[in-house]
């Protein structure tokens, strides 16, 4: 046990003293506050400053459903009488028609886009209003013509089975929308995992072969036995990636923390639901056994060649089934939980860490698949763990070139 830790506290000490590693973290710390200052920042590059009271230059017919219709749209612009003069953060809305209606907006000053999006959406209401009225519609003739119109989809099929295009169709008008906020929960951990994948199997692999090529294994496994070495390498690199992956979350923390979310929220309409917390609880499960996964088997691959030139091959797998799975999560963000390449994958070991959280987004999933995912990963990692220790143990002092002559000579063995 004490030369466990002591490997294991060498190799977490010299990757987390790393440059590349405090550098990496600080600058994945400092994007996250940039981005909870997102608004701050794109309001220094715009010089427009809001207007506070829209002045009105009509008659009263007008004022009053402008003013109305401004209300409904729950703008902080005030809508007043015009008195002749623009003062600072006012703007003058001059009408000068009716029909059609036509109208000059006077402004001192740059007006925010935003705000200029409500008057002109409150101007389109009006003149449809004015339209109504000129038209002497009833409100039952006003509310047809607003109407959208009733479709029926009768499409053959090219299998000749009449209705089936249509039933498709309303399935794919009843497919629920996913929550936002969920959707970016999932979006953050598959982008995450991805990346400290590619990053960490690489660096665990390359630690496992460094050692073998020069030879500095034959020193090591002379007062450690070769398995105690190797999971103690594999359990040092994951600790490293569960680092920098909390120094991550305590950066959001104390960024919700120091500054006010409320305005990024209402503007992107993040609302949480009861899904929320079963995605975000299952999203760092997946996360963290995702990472275990692959670590091991690329603490495998790595025993298996002797020469550094063959690392990329050797790590070629892991690259492809992380990128697959990226990809299969990635695609099918829009689809319904039922989709079968999504339910297929999402027991497949390599894939499960990726798309499971995506069924997770969906309701009626249920716990029991998202359990069975749970198991299968953890099932997964005792075995790839148990194979590498296998597969080290009898390849740590080969010298023989090429992942396939070793692949024959275990196997004899």
């Amino acid at each position: 046990m004490n030369k466990f830790i002591a490997t294991f506290s060498q190799t977490y000490l010299s990757k987390v003293r790393a440059k590349s590693f405090m550098i990496s973290t600080l600058i994945i710390v400092l994007v996250i506050f940039l981005g909870a200052n997102f608004d701050k920042i794109i309001n220094l590059f715009d010089s427009s400053e809001e207007i506070t009271t829209l002045q009105v230059e009509s008659d009263e017919a007008f004022h009053a459903q402008f003013e109305a219709v401004m209300d409904s749209l729950e703008t902080e612009i005030d809508v007043a009488q015009s008195d002749g003069e623009i003062g600072t953060a006012e703007a003058l809305l001059r009408v000068d028609g009716t029909d059609p209606l036509a109208v000059t907006l006077e402004a001192d000053q740059e007006i925010p886009g935003d705000q200029m999006t409500d008057i002109e959406m409150a101007l389109g209401q009006v003149q449809r209003m004015m339209m109504i009225q000129s038209l002497n519609l009833t409100q039952a003739e006003a509310e047809r013509l607003n109407a959208s119109p009733d479709i029926t989809y009768d499409i053959a099929a090219q299998s000749g089975e009449e209705g089936e295009a249509s039933g498709s169709a309303a399935d794919s008008e009843d497919m629920p929308e996913a929550n936002l906020l969920n959707t970016i929960v999932f979006y953050i951990t598959v982008i995450v995992m991805f990346f400290i994948v590619i990053n960490y199997a690489s660096q665990i692999g390359t630690e496992v072969a460094m050692e073998k090529t020069s030879r500095v294994i034959e020193m090591i496994v002379s007062s450690v036995a070769p398995v105690t070495h190797l999971l103690a390498k594999i359990s040092a690199m994951i600790s490293v990636s569960l680092t920098q992956l909390v120094i991550f979350i305590i950066a959001i923390l104390i960024a919700i923390q120091l500054f006010d979310f409320r305005e990024i929220i209402s503007d992107f309409g993040l609302e949480a639901n009861d899904q929320t917390p079963i995605m975000i609880t299952y999203s760092v499960i997946f996360l963290i056994l995702g990472l275990i996964l692959y670590l091991s088997v690329a603490a495998m691959l790595g025993s298996f060649i002797s020469r550094m030139e063959d690392l990329q091959q050797a790590l070629l797998p892991v690259t492809m089934l992380s990128l697959i799975g990226f990809y299969i999560a990635i695609f099918n963000i829009w689809s319904t939980s039922d989709n079968m390449l999504v339910r297929i994958s999402s027991y497949f070991p390599p894939f499960t860490p990726f798309v499971m959280p995506l069924r997770a987004i969906h309701e009626d999933t249920g716990q029991i698949p998202l359990l069975i995912g749970v198991a299968i990963l953890v099932v997964s990692i005792i075995l790839a763990v148990l194979l590498a220790a296998s597969i080290y143990r009898n390849s740590v002092l080969s010298t023989s070139n090429g992942i396939f002559k070793n692949l024959k000579r275990i196997r004899k063995e």
